[in-house]
């Protein structure tokens, strides 16, 4: 066994995991119903937009694109493919151990370079029709966004090892600031087809990524750090179905002594009577919970962009009653998993005040829902307004 082989065999094990995980979500009424009328739609869709620019891409500044393409290199790390096991049997084997993980890395470049070309792929009748660049840009645009993922990708595994959540957010938020100014440096260069500085700007950031990342190829890890960064990558799409399956939700542990939120537990509600307790209690596990408020702002902001970016009016109204749906059963079985959970608050589950402290909660909870994607919304259009009126 060398290498390369070893890499190859985990790469397809973790091929049929994330095939078994989409087999398990994906039956055949879901193929029939959703994913291949789906996959058609888009089809015709995104034909459609060779043929004729969409009315709502008319307004849209090529600016806000390229902010798009920005916030998306930041989704994307490296996968180490290194196992529990590796502790015991590969350390012993050191060139085989860190072969392993050299073509892991390189695995982990080459998909997120596809994943950015075809995000662009996406937006490529746009870019030629609407702004009506040429292909040596669009090239130059790939090539910087690539080299700039790659760079976060590196920085994303060193701020991944820092210890304190507090810290590693303010040195992600700084980061992202920092590089979002030298993104529009970029854009600035790149608008008036100065394509040279920009490939030079993507060459430092290359010579960066592979300075950092040599090093860290030839000696050996914390391989407790890496298990858990490949066990976070391996299981990252069964979010949606934790989130959409209150009976498989995985808690989230938090080495936390004392909640963010509420660490002193004191009363949200002056009145006290069952209902108002029990909306307490759920407002307070809610709130403590990120994967719950996670979930509750994933749902309104994926239903706001897709009010927002799928042209036809029909689909606009279906993306909404699907949201209005959504949303309020989510609540609900949120509610049920929160609350019923626990023995002493289970017992209640047949008292009316139980169903009428349920109801009030959901609801308000609800319209705050509501709300925010009306926000939301009108932000959007209003900035696009804006946008729309600049450039003319």
């Amino acid at each position: 066994m060398n290498s390369r082989s070893l890499f190859a065999g985990r790469l397809i094990q973790s091929w049929k995991y994330q095939a078994g995980i989409f087999r398990s979500i994906a039956d055949w009424t879901i193929m029939v119903y959703l994913i291949v009328p789906g996959t058609v739609i888009f089809g015709m869709i995104y034909r459609s937009w060779w043929l004729e620019t969409p009315e709502w891409i008319a307004g849209l500044p090529l600016l806000l694109l390229y902010y798009l393409f920005y916030i998306s290199s930041w989704m994307g790390n490296f996968r180490p493919f290194v196992l529990e096991a590796d502790k015991v049997f590969l350390v012993k084997s050191k060139p085989l151990f860190m072969g392993m993980r050299k073509w892991g890395f390189v695995y982990s470049l080459f998909f997120q370079a596809m994943g950015t070309a075809i995000m662009i792929a996406i937006f490529l009748p746009f870019l030629k029709n609407r702004y009506f660049l040429e292909w040596s840009q669009i090239v130059t645009l790939l090539l910087f966004f690539i080299s700039l993922k790659w760079s976060i990708m590196i920085a994303s595994y060193f701020l991944k090892k820092i210890n304190g959540k507090l810290k590693r957010y303010v040195i992600s938020f700084v980061l992202f600031v920092l590089l979002s100014w030298f993104s529009q440096l970029v854009y600035s260069l790149w608008s008036i087809g100065a394509d040279f500085p920009v490939i030079i700007a993507s060459a430092v950031l290359l010579s960066g990524t592979f300075l950092k990342a040599s090093p860290l190829l030839k000696k050996i890890p914390a391989l407790e750090f890496e298990v858990m960064l490949e066990q976070e990558e391996k299981t990252k799409y069964i979010k949606w179905i934790f989130m959409m399956a209150p009976e498989m939700e995985k808690p989230v542990v938090s080495m936390r002594t004392k909640p963010l939120l509420f660490r002193n537990s004191r009363r949200i509600f002056i009145k006290r009577t069952p209902i108002t307790g029990l909306a307490e209690l759920f407002l307070k596990i809610f709130l403590r919970n990120p994967s719950y408020i996670l979930s509750y702002f994933q749902i309104i902001s994926v239903s706001a962009a897709g009010i927002l970016l799928i042209p036809p009016l029909w689909i606009k109204m279906i993306v909404s009653g699907v949201f209005l749906f959504l949303m309020y059963s989510w609540l609900s079985l949120t509610w049920d998993k929160a609350i019923m959970s626990h023995p002493l608050t289970k017992k209640y589950s047949e008292k009316d005040f139980y169903f009428t402290a349920r109801n009030r909660t959901v609801l308000a909870l609800f319209l705050l829902a509501l709300l925010l994607l009306g926000m939301f919304l009108s932000a959007s259009m209003l900035i696009l307004a804006r946008f729309s009126f600049l450039g003319a």
